[in-house]
């Protein structure tokens, strides 16, 4: 009665996809799509950063938020070395790296999970690859929550963050 593996918000994409609602919408003219997470109630479509969005062409643009030492264990926002944005979860922070991960001064932004997506970007992304790569996050847990000694698992998830890297042109916003 305790098994169970939520699949993380990452999981919105293929949802969209799998169930024909991706389709759907672009067959009915809409290309843009606000997505944000249950948990963050703050939310809010805002009518100036849509335009913001579809003037510079982005495919995805995620909002975020300036890092306070309340936010240290939150994903942050942090750049490749390749060029391009992605969202680090302290769930994927090495052990030796998680000072450096919690330096507000050193990561000074962190995700919302309110994203702003192109639909027909992310179809494209679907149709070249057939599915999308999210990395996955491995959260340490045990199989009961409520007791420390019940055997240790793994939680495995994806953020819908974490698809930041892989479109082509990308912004995050305050």
């Amino acid at each position: 009665q305790l098994e169970w593996n939520p699949p993380g918000h990452g999981d919105v994409y293929t949802a969209l996809y799998t169930s024909g609602m991706l389709a759907s919408l672009l067959r009915e003219g809409i290309r843009y799509a606000f997505i944000h997470n249950l948990d963050n109630l703050g939310a809010r479509m805002e009518e100036s950063l849509l335009g913001y969005f579809v003037e510079h062409g982005f495919s995805f643009m995620m909002e975020v938020a300036e890092k306070t030492p309340a936010d240290i264990k939150g994903g942050h926002l942090a750049r490749h070395h390749n060029g391009r944005l992605l969202l680090r979860e302290a769930a994927q922070c090495p052990r030796d790296e998680i000072a450096a991960f919690e330096d507000i001064t050193r990561y000074g932004f962190f995700n919302t999970n309110n994203i702003w997506i192109n639909l027909k970007a992310l179809k494209a992304l679907f149709d070249k690859h057939k599915m999308l790569k999210l990395p996955l996050i491995l959260n340490p847990k045990t199989l009961d929550p409520r007791d420390e000694t019940s055997p240790p698992v793994y939680q495995v998830e994806s953020a819908m963050g974490a698809a930041v890297s892989l479109f082509d042109g990308t912004a995050a916003v305050m």
